[in-house]
C-alpha cells in the first residue's frame, strides 16, 4: 500500500514538473537589436565581423508536430539596423545539408521547401503584423497578419540572399524602414518572433514558442528593443507601367474580332507620415487577372468569387471589418442597368455592343494605425458610365443606351484595438451614382472583445443600410435595412465552443459594395470542437467539431430549418491525413427563396450526407488526395454522390504537376426550374432531374529559376440537369404533377489561363499573359464527357494576348543618385 502511495506522488511530482517545463518553453523572451555603421555584404554568408557582435536569438521551440519541444535542429539569428534599414541574419543548422528540400514555388508560394524568417508586431497590439520570410534558394514569401491569418496579397520591397553551407543554409534580409510601419519615437520597443520550417521532417518552430491551444500567434511573441534614433521614412514608391493586349473574340458565325490596345498608368505608394500610407492607381489595367471558376448555378443565391486584382486584395485587412465590402462590385459586376439594352429594343432593332464590366478609372486607399492603437481605413474607386449600341438593321441608324452612371465607391472604416487584443470597429461603405439611379449607404460596427487569458470572447457585428433616389416604383419601406449578430466562444485550450445568434431584416440589402446571399432570416447556433495537438499513439494530430443551426425566416417569422454540419480529421506520425464530414437536416424544414416567387415556399425534404477524404505525405514526389461521399433523402429514390482524385506529382525542385478531378452527382433531386405565368401571376415551376458535373483542372508549374516562373492552369468544367418530372407548388409549400414542362440545361465552360512571371529587380516585374475562354449554356445535353469536350472546343473562342512591364522606383533613392551624379558633374 506505501509503495502505491509512494509510486502515486512520484508521478505526480513528475507530472508537475513535466507541466511546468512546458510552461516554461512559453515564457517571454527579448532580444536587443546592435546598431552598426560597417553594412553587411548581401551575399547569403554570415562572415562579416559585424555579425560576431550581435546578439543571437537561439532556443527555438516547435508547435508542430510536438508542441513544446526544442526544436530538432539549431538555429541561431541576429539583428543589426543602420539609418534606413534593418538587417536579419539567421543561420539555419541542418545535420544533412544535402537532404534540404529546396523546391522553387514562385513569390508569394508554399511548396515543399524550408524557410525561415520573421514576423513583426511594430504597434505591439497582438492583432497586426508584417511577416518576411525566405527560403534556401532566396524566393521571398512576405504577408500582412492579422487574427483572420496571413495576406500574402500584400507586396513589400526588400532582399534577401541565401545559401546552402557546409553545416546547414543561412540568410540575410535587408528589410528597408520604408517596407514597414513604426511609431515615431526616440527608442523603439516591437513585438517580433522568428520562425523555421524544416520540410523533411515537418518540424516548425518559433524562437518564442507558439502554444497551438491558445487564440493567434500574434499575441504570442517576443520583444525587439535597441533600436534607436530612427525616424519612420518619407515613403514615395512609384510603379509606372505600360501593357498591350491582343484580342480576339470568335462568333457563331465562325468569323473572329480582332482587336488590339495599349495602356499607361501608374500605381503610387505615398506615406502619409509614420503610419499612413496612401496607394493610388491611376488607369488600373486589370486584364491579367486568372479566370473565374464558373460554374452551373441552380440555387436562388448569387455566387461568390475571389478578386484576384491585387490593388482590390492587397493591404484591405481593415476594409474586411464587418463584411460589408466585397471588392468585385467594383468594375467587375454588370453595369447596373445591363438589361435596358434588350427591354426597349425597337422593331428590327439588335444589340450590338453592350460592355459586361464598368471600367474603373482610378481608385485609392489609406490605411495605418496610429499610436494610440487606431486603425483608420479610407478607400474610393470611380468607374466611367457604360454605353450600349443598338443597331437599326433596316436604316443602319445607331443609338446608345445608357447602362449605367459615373458612379462613386468609398469605404470608411475606425477600429480601436483594446485590451487583452480585443477591439470594436465602425465601418461605412457607400455607392454614390450620378444621374437618376439610386445612391446606398451602409453603417457598421464590428466588436470582439477578450479575457485577459484569451480563453473567452464575445464578438458580433450590426449594420443598417439607407437607399436614396429611388425610382417611384419603389417602396419607402425597402428603402432601408438592418443586421445583426452576436457570439460567445471559448477560443483557446483542446475544447473550444460558440453560441450566438443572427437577425436580418426582409429589407436589409448591402449589396451595391457588399455581398449577401439572401436576407429575410433569423437564427441561433451552437458549435463545439475538440483537438489534440499533441503526438498520440500513432498519430500527431486530431480534431473535430460539430454545428447545429437553427433558422427562421424574419418577417413573417416562420421555421426554415434544423441543420447539422460536423467533421473530424486526424494526421499520421507519417503525416497521412485522413478525415470524415457529415451534414444533413433531421426534420423537414422550409425554404423561402428556392420558389423565386416571394410568398411562396418549398417543403424540404429530411436529409443526410457523409463524405470521408484522404491526403497522403506532400513530402513525396507522388501525392494524392482523394474524396467521396453519399447523401440520401427520406425518398428512397433520391440521392447524392460525389467523387475527387487529385494527384500531384513533383519531377524534380522546378516542375510540379497538378491533376484534380471531380464528379458531383444529385440523383431525383428535387428544386426549382423556371418560372411561368399563370392567370396573371408568377408562378414557380418544380422540377425532378438529374443534376450532374464534371470538373477538369490541369496545373502545372515550372520554375526557371528564383525570379522567373510560368504558371498554367486548363479547367473543363461540364454541368448538366436532365428533367424528368415537373410539378406545381401548393399554397402549403408540396409539390403535385403538372403538365407544364421545361427543357434541360448544360453549361461549359473551358478556360486556359499561362502566366509567365519574371522578376529582374524587387518590385520590378515582366508579366506575359495567354488567356483562352470559352462558355456557352444550353439546352442541348451531350451523350457522353468526350462527347461534351469536343462539342466545347468547336464553340466560338475568346483569346487574349498580353504583357505587362512594371517598374518600381523609390522616389528618395532616385533623387539622392541624381543629387550626388550633378555634384560629381560640377566638381569634374
Amino acid at each position: 500500500m506505501k509503495k502505491t502511495v509512494f509510486t502515486r506522488l512520484v508521478l505526480m511530482t513528475l507530472c508537475a514538473l513535466g507541466l511546468h517545463v512546458a510552461r516554461g518553453q512559453y515564457e517571454a523572451k527579448s532580444l536587443s537589436a546592435l546598431r552598426v555603421e560597417e553594412l553587411p555584404k548581401l551575399d547569403g554568408f554570415l562572415d562579416d565581423s559585424c555579425w560576431l557582435h550581435a546578439s543571437v536569438a537561439g532556443d527555438f521551440i516547435m508547435d508542430s508536430p510536438t508542441p513544446g519541444v526544442p526544436l530538432s535542429q539549431s538555429t541561431e539569428v541576429r539583428v543589426l539596423y543602420h539609418d534606413d534599414a534593418l538587417y536579419i541574419g539567421i543561420m539555419c543548422y541542418d545535420s544533412s545539408p544535402d537532404s534540404i528540400l529546396r523546391e522553387l514555388c514562385g513569390r508569394d508560394k508554399t511548396c515543399n521547401t524550408d524557410y525561415a524568417g520573421v514576423v513583426f508586431s511594430c504597434y505591439r497590439d497582438g492583432m497586426n503584423g508584417f511577416a518576411f520570410y525566405a527560403t534556401p534558394n532566396g524566393e521571398q514569401y512576405d504577408a500582412r497578419l492579422d487574427n483572420n491569418g496571413d495576406d500574402p496579397s500584400w507586396n513589400a520591397v526588400w532582399y534577401s540572399k541565401a545559401r546552402i553551407v557546409e553545416n546547414g543554409w543561412s540568410l540575410e534580409m535587408k528589410i528597408p524602414f520604408a517596407a514597414i510601419r513604426f511609431p515615431d519615437l526616440l527608442e523603439q520597443t516591437w513585438n517580433i518572433n522568428f520562425e523555421r520550417d524544416i520540410r523533411r521532417t515537418r518540424h516548425h518552430g518559433y524562437w518564442r514558442g507558439v502554444d497551438p491551444m491558445v487564440a493567434g500567434t500574434l499575441t504570442q511573441m517576443g520583444t525587439l528593443t535597441g533600436i534607436r534614433n530612427i525616424k519612420p521614412p518619407r515613403r514615395i514608391f512609384l510603379f509606372p507601367y505600360t501593357s498591350g493586349y491582343y484580342n480576339t473574340e470568335g462568333s457563331d458565325t465562325g468569323e473572329s474580332t480582332k482587336s488590339m490596345s495599349y495602356n499607361f498608368g501608374l500605381d503610387l505608394k505615398l506615406g502619409l507620415n509614420d503610419a499612413f500610407p496612401l496607394d493610388a492607381a491611376l488607369l488600373p489595367a486589370f486584364g491579367q487577372t486568372i479566370s473565374d471558376q464558373q460554374v452551373l448555378n441552380l440555387s436562388a443565391y448569387e455566387l461568390q468569387f475571389a478578386d484576384n486584382r491585387q490593388f482590390f486584395t492587397e493591404g484591405t485587412e481593415l476594409f474586411s471589418k464587418g463584411n460589408l465590402f466585397y471588392s468585385r462590385r467594383i468594375g467587375f459586376e454588370r453595369p447596373l442597368r445591363f438589361f435596358d439594352a434588350y427591354s426597349n429594343l425597337n422593331a428590327h432593332e439588335i444589340v450590338t455592343e453592350n460592355p459586361s464590366k464598368d471600367q474603373v478609372i482610378n481608385a485609392m486607399k489609406i490605411s495605418g494605425r496610429n499610436k494610440h492603437k487606431l486603425g483608420i481605413g479610407f478607400f474610393n474607386a470611380v468607374t466611367a458610365p457604360s454605353e450600349a449600341m443598338v443597331l437599326d438593321t433596316l436604316n443602319g441608324q445607331k443609338r446608345t443606351v445608357s447602362t449605367s452612371s459615373l458612379s462613386n465607391y468609398n469605404v470608411t472604416v475606425l477600429d480601436q484595438v483594446l485590451p487583452n487584443n480585443s477591439f470594436v470597429s465602425l465601418i461605412n461603405t457607400n455607392v454614390l451614382r450620378n444621374g437618376s439611379d439610386y445612391d446606398v449607404n451602409v453603417l457598421g460596427t464590428s466588436f470582439d472583445l477578450r479575457n485577459k487569458a484569451n480563453l473567452f470572447s464575445i464578438s458580433g457585428n450590426a449594420a443598417f443600410n439607407l437607399k436614396s433616389g429611388l425610382a417611384n416604383n419603389i417602396s419607402s419601406t425597402s428603402r432601408n435595412g438592418f443586421r445583426e449578430d452576436v457570439s460567445i466562444s471559448k477560443i483557446s485550450g483542446n475544447w473550444t465552443s460558440s453560441i450566438g445568434q443572427w437577425l436580418e431584416s426582409d429589407t436589409y440589402d448591402p449589396t451595391d459594395l457588399g455581398f449577401l446571399e439572401a436576407n429575410n432570416s433569423a437564427g441561433a447556433w451552437l458549435s463545439n470542437g475538440y483537438s489534440i495537438f499533441k503526438p498520440f499513439g500513432r498519430f500527431n494530430r486530431m480534431w473535430s467539431d460539430l454545428t447545429i443551426m437553427w433558422e427562421n425566416l424574419y418577417a413573417p417569422r416562420r421555421f426554415s430549418s434544423l441543420t447539422y454540419e460536423g467533421s473530424a480529421g486526424i494526421t499520421t506520425r507519417k503525416f497521412n491525413t485522413w478525415g470524415i464530414n457529415i451534414d444533413g437536416s433531421p426534420i423537414r424544414g422550409n425554404d423561402f427563396f428556392e420558389p423565386r416567387v416571394w410568398g411562396r415556399s418549398f417543403r424540404t425534404f429530411t436529409n443526410s450526407m457523409l463524405y470521408g477524404w484522404y491526403s497522403s505525405d506532400y513530402r513525396k514526389r507522388i501525392a494524392i488526395d482523394v474524396g467521396t461521399g453519399y447523401g440520401f433523402y427520406e425518398d428512397k429514390a433520391r440521392f447524392r454522390y460525389n467523387f475527387r482524385i487529385s494527384p500531384r506529382i513533383r519531377f524534380n525542385d522546378h516542375l510540379f504537376l497538378n491533376y484534380v478531378y471531380s464528379y458531383q452527382s444529385h440523383v431525383n433531386d428535387i428544386g426549382f426550374a423556371y418560372t411561368f405565368e399563370d392567370e396573371a401571376q408568377s408562378e414557380p415551376l418544380f422540377g425532378k432531374r438529374n443534376v450532374i458535373s464534371h470538373t477538369n483542372v490541369l496545373s502545372l508549374k515550372y520554375a526557371l529559376n528564383a525570379f522567373a516562373v510560368i504558371n498554367a492552369r486548363v479547367r473543363h468544367y461540364w454541368g448538366y440537369t436532365v428533367f424528368n418530372e415537373f410539378y406545381s407548388l401548393t399554397d402549403s409549400g408540396d409539390l403535385q404533377q403538372t403538365q407544364n414542362s421545361g427543357e434541360n440545361q448544360n453549361f461549359n465552360s473551358y478556360t486556359v489561363d499561362l502566366i509567365f512571371t519574371w522578376i529582374f529587380t524587387p518590385g520590378s516585374e515582366l508579366n506575359l499573359v495567354w488567356k483562352n475562354d470559352i462558355s456557352a449554356f444550353d439546352n442541348s445535353v451531350p451523350g457522353s464527357l468526350s462527347e461534351d469536350i469536343q462539342y466545347t472546343l468547336g464553340l466560338p473562342q475568346n483569346n487574349s494576348f498580353s504583357l505587362k512591364l512594371i517598374w518600381f522606383l523609390d522616389y528618395h533613392a532616385v533623387h539622392h543618385r541624381l543629387s550626388h551624379g550633378f555634384q560629381r558633374d560640377r566638381s569634374s
